[in-house]
């Protein structure tokens, strides 16, 4: 009798661990998801943000410039 309980035992706990890889497999293929679109998106972000790329859409779009010297006000603290 205790050998028959304790086979069921074994081959609950060897499906059991099966089951709990099969989860783990499954996390880590998320985290890897995950990682990847942060990458994209931090690598996005930079683009957004290149001084260059600011630059350009201050000066078209905006009709910014870069003042003068005449134009420059120094002000004491």
């Amino acid at each position: 009798m205790g050998v028959l309980v304790s086979a069921i035992a074994v081959s609950y706990s060897a499906h059991w661990n099966r089951q709990l890889l099969n989860t783990l497999y499954n996390e880590l293929s998320v985290r890897d998801k995950a990682q990847a679109e942060w990458g994209r998106l931090i690598l996005e972000q930079s683009t957004w943000t290149a001084h260059s790329r600011i630059e350009v859409l201050a000066t078209e779009q905006l009709k910014m410039h870069i003042p003068g010297a005449a134009d420059v006000k120094m002000v004491a603290p």
